[in-house]
């Protein structure tokens, strides 16, 4: 195996460790909110405004570090995104293969061979990445996850890519959706017009 060869695929491993540490950390923090939330609603019934407090406080800290670590697994998928066209001129299909631990049965299905040409493909379309597990935990498949999120992310900031849906999407209903109308990036995040103007949505 050439020098680059070995570092492209130290970067996958790598990334996928990393992946599955962000996932877990996302886990994390969303259940201490909802641990958080009953905490506030007790201290709330109970008349405590100390502890209600603290567990507001506990709360806005925890949605703040969720926001942060939701950018770290959009930054995963676009960067495995990249890595996946470096790795699929450099590396060895069976390399690549092995290092996202697909199950060796799925190598030569027919499905694979449609669609399996690339590592991304494999890890975000067939999402056989760990499939040797046979494990369907979120924590077991985290490229998948970032890329996602990735994908979600650019739904939401790509005007291109959101003219490019509306178009698929009218082509394939039989032009349901109307002439496309280009929307701020508040309304790709789903937040009303209304609320946008300072209406109450």
């Amino acid at each position: 195996m050439t020098p680059t060869q070995k570092k492209l695929l130290a970067e996958l491993v790598t990334l996928r460790h990393a992946a599955r540490g962000w996932v877990r950390v996302n886990r994390l923090v969303r259940d201490n909110i909802k641990r958080f939330e009953v905490n506030r609603d007790l201290a709330l019934a109970c008349g405590d405004s100390e502890v209600e407090q603290d567990s507001r406080g506990l709360i806005q800290e925890s949605r703040e570090r969720l926001t942060e670590y939701r950018f770290y697994l959009v930054e995963v998928g676009q960067h495995f995104n990249r890595l996946s066209r470096e790795i699929n001129e450099h590396l060895p299909r069976e390399a690549w293969l092995e290092a996202l631990s697909v199950n060796r049965a799925e190598w030569e299905t027919e499905s694979m061979r449609q669609h399996g040409g690339t590592p991304m493909n494999v890890v975000a379309v067939l999402r056989l990445e760990n499939s040797a597990t046979r494990d369907d935990d979120i924590a077991t498949r985290p490229l998948a996850w970032c890329c996602q999120m990735a994908l979600m992310n650019a739904m939401q900031t790509s005007d291109k890519l959101d003219r490019a849906i509306h178009e698929a999407s009218n082509e394939f209903f039989g032009g349901a959706f109307g002439e496309y109308r280009e929307r701020s990036p508040l309304e790709r995040m789903g937040i009303p017009a209304s609320m946008i103007q300072g209406g109450e949505g």
